[in-house]
Formats: C-alpha cells, sequence, structure tokens
C-alpha cells in the first residue's frame, strides 16, 4: 500500500495521548495531519470520509481496562470504506486489558481495516505520582520508532494476525463511571470558594460535565476523573477531598509503580 497522507485522531484529556500519538506519526516520516477531537464540540462538528491512500491513526485512553463510554461521536465522524488503520490506546502503567480489543473492533465497524497496534503508557490521571511524566524521552524515542516499522510494515502490504491480549469473543461494553468497583475511584470532584467563575473547566471538560451555566455543577455520571479540571484550574478552586480516596491513593501508587511497563507495538504475523 503506498501511503500518501497520515491522519492521526485522538481523545487526549490530560494531553499525555497527544505527544505520544504525535511522536508515532513523525517517526512514519510521511506527510500528517492532526485532528483533536477531545473537545464535545468537535466530535459533533467532525466527519470524514478516508481514501485508500489515507492511513487512520486513532488514539484513546484506558479506563478500568476499557475505553471509555459516552464517546461514540468520536467514532460516528470517521468512515474508513476500507482504509488502513492503527489502533493506538494509552494507559496509566497498570493494564490496557481490552482495550486495544476494543478499539480494533470500533474502527473495524467504521468500515476501516486494521493493520497494526500500539499501547503506550502515560502518567496516571488520578496520581501525578504514577508514570510520572511518561511517556518521557525513552518511551516517545520507541515510539517514534514504532511508527517507522508500522509504515513499513503496511507499505509492504504485510496482512496477517494482530495478536495482542484480550477477551475473546468480545462483546464492548466500555467502561462506566457511574458504576461503582471495588476500590474507591470515583470521588466527587468539588469547587471551592475560590472560583471566580472563569468557566474555563465547563469549556475545556472532554466529557461536557461540567455546567457551563454553573461551573460548580458537574455531572458525576459522566465525569471520568481524568481530573483535566482541576489541572487546569487557575485558582486551584476544583479539589477532591473524599477522605476513602485519599486513603486508597498511596496504596494505589504504590502497586503500580512496582513495575515499569514499556510501550508496545503489534504487527501482523
Amino acid at each position: 500500500m503506498d501511503v500518501k497522507n497520515v491522519v492521526f485522531v485522538y481523545f487526549s484529556p490530560t494531553g499525555a495521548l497527544k505527544r505520544a500519538i504525535t511522536a508515532f506519526a513523525e517517526g512514519m516520516g510521511l506527510p500528517s495531519e492532526a485532528v483533536d477531537l477531545t473537545l464535545p464540540e468537535a466530535r459533533n462538528g467532525f466527519r470524514r470520509t478516508f481514501g485508500r491512500d489515507e492511513l487512520l491513526i486513532a488514539g484513546m485512553p484506558v479506563y478500568g481496562g476499557k475505553l471509555p463510554l459516552y464517546l461514540d461521536d468520536f467514532f460516528a465522524g470517521l468512515n474508513g470504506d476500507g482504509a488502513s488503520a492503527i489502533a493506538t490506546v494509552i494507559y496509566g502503567n497498570r493494564d490496557y486489558d481490552d482495550a486495544l480489543v476494543e478499539l480494533k473492533m470500533r474502527l473495524e465497524d467504521r468500515g476501516f481495516v486494521v493493520q497494526a497496534a500500539a499501547a503506550y503508557i502515560g502518567q496516571h490521571s488520578f496520581s501525578p505520582r504514577v508514570a510520572t511524566g511518561r511517556p518521557d524521552q525513552n518511551d516517545l524515542a520507541a515510539i517514534a520508532g514504532f511508527g517507522g516499522q508500522a509504515v513499513a510494515s503496511i507499505a509492504a502490504d504485510a496482512f496477517g494476525t494482530l495478536n495482542f491480549k484480550g477477551t475473546y469473543p468480545f462483546t464492548a461494553v466500555g467502561y462506566d463511571p457511574a458504576k461503582t468497583g471495588p476500590y474507591p475511584t470515583r470521588p466527587p470532584v468539588l469547587t471551592g470558594e475560590e472560583c471566580d467563575g472563569c468557566g474555563l473547566c465547563a469549556t475545556t471538560c472532554p466529557w461536557g460535565a461540567i455546567d457551563k451555566n454553573d461551573w460548580k455543577t458537574i455531572d458525576n455520571t459522566r465525569c471520568f476523573r481524568c481530573f483535566h479540571c482541576v489541572k487546569i484550574c487557575p485558582n486551584q478552586a476544583k479539589t477532591v477531598t473524599d477522605e476513602k480516596w485519599l486513603a486508597f491513593l498511596p496504596t494505589f501508587e504504590a502497586r503500580l509503580n512496582a513495575t515499569r511497563k514499556e510501550p508496545e507495538l503489534f504487527l501482523p504475523e
């Protein structure tokens, strides 16, 4: 296949995936364009049919080993019509579990032929002390190298089976932030008196979970605790004070930092 243009389309609440997928695309050494579908308004307005000489690199974050719910609008604008694609995910040094299987399936449902896949590690959204600063320079160098390997494989028409872990057969259910789990991983984000009503949190929330007319109102059934709002608030008005959550964090951090995971690339066998 003669790839003439690479289009990387991504959803990156914390910016870690954006860095990784940019390095991956740059490593291919081909003309490329970026489509950031992190905000709801961008997803709602995006529609694109890909040509056979174009390559899609789709990037999504992993939550609890799954792709997040409420992102049907991310996929709705993608039309493959037989074009090639690479499925990529980023996770916080625990595991990506079924996320690559799910992303591959979602892309195939949109008419793409998935010819490669990759999993990256990014700083965990729950804590800056888990996978701190990742993807780091070593990660980005490896990821760029993966890009070169992937485009060479696709150019050589290397068709075959992509083998990576996951549940087979697979039924996509997605990660639902409204459901409880074995750990207290869904603490409410609160807004303190420091809030001056700038509205930055609401206009940049990837999930559309913050009321744009009342910045203290957060829909906790849609909030994924990516803590984007906590990180970008100029007055540090967004906080988490849940005692169970704060007591849970040290154990969580120690467990996830016990082993450094490395990026993985999957090509046809």
